[in-house]
């Protein structure tokens, strides 16, 4: 797959440094000041500048979950289908393509599978919560009682909750939940925060649940009516009250007295019967009214727990591809950086190239960057990395890094170098990153964008690393016989 580029903003910012280098031949005086005085003066203007320019950047849009019709179940398979397709397109002309295959295999045969499912009969539903909230307790009472009167076509599993299910990504869509066709929530009392948020996760996910007050035996008459009261006011605040039902699934046993005619007194325990009535009527209710929606919703949660994972093998494609793109531009970066005789990092020209690799990677992962836009996300990247410290940071690690025999020829231009290729990189791997993780869509998220390259930057903040990628750049960019030493040192 074919993706051809133009680089037309290459010439724009090798000429923008050349600008700078004739302005700072004027103003050679400045020199007395020393390298670290100019380079903080010229950093601070540049952030000021930044600063100042408007963004137009659009903010991403928030998903939107379809609603259970059959229809929307047929659009959610037929996106997988659209996924899948790509996937096969881009596995053509790569090496292992073998392995890709057998798991394209797999993915179409998943959707086979989904589409038989559209009109599946059967059931599955989830009891969760807490420990010790009665989960196993209340799966035997509906297996032995309410499946087997009604004659339910119904398979229950119970499964601890987990907080991290639905709090540990922002962005994930999926969770080990999602297979079930519904969600029966357990808990002892008033909704602690955890399980708050869940319950409104499983909402943004389309996903039904009842949320279930189990043993208010342990609680006194006139403490209910609080407790109910309270769980329906929270839950309000997600248009979810009238999910809340109240059982005692396993009631404490009783000390029953019993006066005998004799006048004795006789004692024993008593179990009370379990009382579940208000679950069960809310089952069938539900179940009779909602069936096929709720089938319909699960295969929209099902389709894209497999188009993700198409989606992940096809960014995994994506990223080879993308690799050797960055590295181009990495040591264009360089070598720019290292034959500008200006005595500091131009951050503009580096964003000038870096908006060419933005469209270069924004049309591996076919996404609509055109070149005025990639300009407009290069220098909000430039923002970024002056707002998180990572030019100051960066040109700190590197300078103590680095050490060079030919000192006087090579030190400043070394270390502009190696900076602008290191922070090319940064951005290249953050975007590929990015772009993996987020929607289809050519609106840039701003604040996730800044979460992930804080994150990259921080990975390749090893002391390792970054002795190799130094011999890299010096490889591209140093004339033949000269030499390079790379001492070990700790980085802070």
């Amino acid at each position: 797959m074919a993706v051809k580029l133009q680089r037309p903003i290459l010439v724009g910012g090798i000429g923008f440094s050349l600008l700078l280098w004739l302005l700072d031949s004027v103003h050679s005086s400045l020199s007395e000041f020393g390298g670290t005085t100019i380079f903080g003066i010229m950093l601070a203007s540049l952030g000021v500048w930044l600063l100042k320019r408007p963004k137009s950047l659009s903010p991403q849009k928030l998903s939107i979950i379809p609603l259970p019709t059959k229809e929307a179940a047929e659009e959610a398979i037929a996106s997988l289908t659209t996924t899948i397709d790509k996937l096969s397109l881009a596995a053509e002309d790569i090496n292992n393509s073998k392995k890709i295959s057998n798991n394209i295999s797999q993915l179409n045969q998943q959707v086979i599978t989904l589409t038989e499912e559209l009109e599946r009969q059967q059931l599955s539903i989830v009891i969760t919560g807490n420990k010790g909230v009665g989960k196993t307790a209340l799966s035997e009472i509906l297996k032995s009682q309410w499946i087997y009167k009604n004659s339910q076509k119904i398979e229950f599993i119970d499964i601890t909750w987990e907080s991290e299910w639905t709090t540990k990504n922002e962005y994930t869509q999926v969770n080990p939940l999602s297979p079930y066709d519904l969600i029966l929530f357990v808990i002892t009392g008033d909704l602690i925060d955890s399980e708050f948020q869940g319950l409104s996760k499983l909402i943004d996910l389309g996903q039904r649940f009842i949320l279930i007050w189990n043993k208010q035996d342990l609680y006194w008459p006139d403490q209910k009516p609080q407790v109910i009261q309270k769980i329906k006011e929270t839950l309000s605040t997600i248009n979810s009250e009238e999910n809340l039902v109240k059982i005692s699934a396993r009631p404490n046993s009783i000390k029953v007295r019993k006066h005998q005619q004799d006048g004795t007194i006789q004692e024993f325990i008593e179990q009370p019967l379990p009382e579940i009535s208000g679950l069960t009527e809310k089952l069938n209710q539900l179940l009779d009214q909602e069936r096929k929606k709720l089938v319909w919703a699960t295969t929209i949660r099902k389709a894209e727990i497999v188009r993700l994972e198409a989606k992940n093998i096809l960014n995994q494609i994506r990223r080879e591809r993308a690799v050797p793109q960055i590295e181009k531009y990495q040591w264009i970066a360089a070598v720019t950086a290292f034959s500008n005789p200006v005595a500091t990092l131009d951050l503009l020209a580096i964003a000038a190239i870096n908006a060419q690799l933005i469209v270069d990677l924004s049309a591996i992962y076919e996404r609509k960057i055109y070149l005025e836009k990639g300009k407009k996300v290069a220098v909000t990247m430039a923002e970024l990395m002056l707002k998180l410290g990572l030019v100051e940071i960066s040109t700190k690690t590197l300078t103590i890094i680095l050490k060079s025999n030919s000192v006087t020829f090579i030190a400043g231009g070394t270390i502009q170098a190696i900076s602008a290729a290191y922070l090319t990189r940064v951005a290249g791997i953050s975007l590929t990153e990015y772009f993996s993780t987020q929607i289809d869509s050519n609106f840039v998220n701003i604040e996730q964008l800044e979460k992930i390259l804080q994150r990259v930057f921080n990975q390749t903040q090893e002391n390792n690393f970054l002795k190799s990628f130094v011999h890299q750049v010096m490889s591209h960019v140093l004339p033949k016989g000269k030499k390079l030493e790379v001492v070990q040192t700790q980085v802070q």
